[in-house]
C-alpha cells in the first residue's frame, strides 16, 4: 500500500492459521444442504442415507485434497488449472460449474433466510395471531431490510479474512439448531415424535427415492467453489498441503457430525414423513422452535458472503479475459515482437538468443507493470468504484430473485446435481488424471461423480417437468 509519501510499502496483516480456517471452511460447508437432509432420508431411507453422508463427506474431501494438491505443486486457482490441463475448454468448464453452482446456492441461502426469519420474527413480536398487513409480518420486506443491512455489508468486503473471525459463531447457531433438534426428540416424545413403522422399514429399507436424494447429500459437502479461498486465507508460512489436509479432515468430519446430527433426529421424529424445510413440520406455537429458526437465519447470513466471493472474482476473471482477448485482436503483432503472447515459450526462447538472466528480469518487470488494467487494484480486484458498483450489482440482483421466487428447491437441487458434481468430483479427478497420473481415489471420484450427476440430472428435471 503507499505510505505518506506516495512510496509502496508492504503492510502486515494479520492471517488466520490452520484452526481458524477451520472454522472458515466449517462455514462454507454447512448450509441448506445439512437442513434438507431429514427429508432425504425419509425418502431414502435411515441405514442406506446415513452411509450416503458418510461416503460422499470423505469423497468430498479427497477430491479437495486432489484439487489443492495438484494446484499448490503447480501453481494458479482452480481456473488456471483448468486451463493448463484442457485450454480454453477445461476453463469454460471450471468457470461455468462454479458460476452456476454459486449462483443458484445464494439464491437458496436468501430463500431460506426470507422464510426463517419472517416467521420466527413475526411470532416473536405478535405471538401465534401477527397481523395480516403489518409490514414486520411480510416476509419479503424483512428479507430486503436482512439483505440490506447484513449481507451487503458482508459482501463489501475484499475477501473472506475478516469473516474467519466470525466462523466460531457460525458454528456455535448451527450446533444450537442442533442442540433444539435434539432437544425437542428427547423432551416432547408424545406431541411430536410419529410412527415411522418396523426397525427394517426405518432404517434397513432401501426406499425408491434414494435417486432423487443424491443430489441432497452431494449438496451438503460441496464446498470446492471456495476451497482455493480458504487455502490462501491461512497465513503464507502456514500454506502447505499437510497444513490443509488437516484443515480439510476436521472441517468435514465436524460437517459430517452436524449432518447426521440434524438429520437423524429429524429423521426420528417424523420418519417418512419428514421434510426438507425442518422447522414446518413441528407444531406453532413453541418459542424454542422460533429460536432455532432466528440462529438457522443467522448462520446462513454468515455464510452467504463465502460464495459471493467466488462469484464476484469469477466475473472480475471472466472481465479480464474479455479484454486481453479483445487487446490481442485488436493490437496483434508478430510473435517475436510480443514475448507476453505465450508465457509457456518465453523462456526457452530467450535461451536460444542467449539473452543472459539480467537482461530477462529487465524487460519481464515493466511488462508486468504494463499488464495490469487501469481498473484493477490487484490481479483480482477491482480499484474501490468498480468494486462497489460490483458488489451493489450483484447483490441486488439475488436479492430480487430470491424476493419474487416462490420455490427454488427443484431448480436448485438441478443445478446441484448438473454443476455440483462437475466440480466437486469430475474435474479434480479429471485434472489429477492429467497432472499426476492414475490413482484410485481420481478413478473413484470421476465415476461416482459421472454417475451420480447423471442421475441426479435426470430426476431433477423429471420432477421439474412434472411439476413437484
Amino acid at each position: 500500500v503507499p505510505d505518506q509519501d506516495g512510496e509502496v510499502v508492504e503492510e502486515e496483516i494479520a492471517l488466520p492459521s490452520p484452526g481458524s480456517s477451520l472454522g472458515g471452511a466449517f462455514s462454507s460447508i454447512i448450509g441448506a444442504g445439512a437442513i434438507a437432509l431429514g427429508g432425504a432420508m425419509a425418502g431414502s431411507g435411515g441405514g442406506p442415507s446415513i452411509l450416503g453422508i458418510i461416503f460422499f463427506g470423505y469423497l468430498a474431501k479427497a477430491s479437495m485434497d486432489m484439487l489443492i494438491e495438484v494446484s499448490h505443486n503447480h501453481g494458479g486457482t482452480y481456473e488456471d488449472l483448468g486451463r493448463k490441463c484442457y485450454g480454453t475448454a477445461g476453463w469454460l468448464a471450471v468457470f461455468g460449474s462454479k458460476f452456476f453452482f454459486t449462483f443458484g446456492g445464494m439464491v437458496a441461502y436468501i430463500v431460506v433466510i426470507k422464510d426463517t426469519f419472517s416467521a420466527a420474527f413475526s411470532h416473536l413480536l405478535y405471538g401465534d395471531n401477527p397481523p395480516a398487513h403489518s409490514i414486520l409480518a411480510n416476509a419479503n420486506v424483512l428479507a430486503i431490510f436482512l439483505s440490506v443491512t447484513v449481507l451487503l455489508p458482508l459482501c463489501l468486503l475484499r475477501d473472506m479474512t475478516p469473516l474467519s473471525k466470525l466462523s466460531l459463531v457460525s458454528i456455535a447457531a448451527m450446533m444450537s439448531v442442533m442442540g433444539i433438534v435434539m432437544y425437542l426428540y428427547f423432551a416432547n416424545p408424545d406431541d411430536i415424535r410419529l410412527d415411522g413403522g418396523t426397525e427394517y422399514e426405518r432404517w434397513v429399507q432401501v426406499r425408491p427415492h434414494i435417486l432423487e436424494s443424491l443430489g441432497t447429500f452431494i449438496f451438503t459437502f460441496v464446498n470446492h467453489h471456495v476451497v482455493h479461498l480458504t487455502f490462501e486465507s491461512l497465513r503464507p508460512e502456514l500454506r502447505t498441503y499437510e497444513n490443509w489436509k488437516f484443515v480439510s479432515f476436521w472441517s468435514i468430519t465436524v460437517s459430517i457430525l452436524v449432518s447426521l446430527g440434524l438429520g437423524v433426529f429429524v429423521y426420528m421424529t417424523f420418519w417418512q414423513q419428514a421434510d426438507s424445510d425442518m422447522f414446518k413440520m413441528y407444531p406453532d406455537g413453541w418459542t424454542i422452535i422460533y429460536v432455532g429458526q432466528l440462529l438457522l437465519c443467522f448462520q446462513m447470513l454468515l455464510t452467504f458472503p463465502f460464495p459471493f466471493f467466488v462469484c464476484r472474482e469469477m466475473l472480475i476473471i471472466a472481465m479480464n479475459s474479455t479484454y486481453e482477448t479483445f487487446v490481442a485482436c485488436c493490437c496483434a503483432r508478430p510473435a517475436a515482437a510480443a514475448p507476453n503472447d505465450a508465457v509457456e515459450l518465453e523462456e526457452p526462447l530467450l535461451d536460444q538468443v542467449g539473452l543472459e538472466p539480467e537482461m530477462e528480469e529487465q524487460q519481464e518487470e515493466p511488462q508486468e507493470q504494463q499488464q495490469l488494467p487501469c481498473w484493477l487494484q490487484s490481479e483480482r480486484q477491482l480499484i474501490l468504484p468498480l468494486h462497489v458498483m460490483l458488489t451493489v450489482s450483484l447483490w441486488a440482483f439475488l436479492t430480487v430473485l430470491a424476493v419474487i421466487a416462490p420455490s427454488l428447491g427443484a431448480v436448485v437441487d438441478l443445478v446441484g446435481c448438473a454443476t455440483g458434481t462437475i466440480m466437486a468430483f469430475i474435474l479434480p479427478a479429471m485434472f489429477s488424471f492429467r497432472i499426476k497420473g492414475f490413482s484410485f481415489v481420481a478413478l473413484l471420484s470421476l465415476v461416482v461423480g459421472g454417475i451420480v450427476g447423471s442421475i441426479g440430472t435426470f430426476y431433477s428435471v423429471k420432477n421439474l417437468i412434472n411439476g413437484k
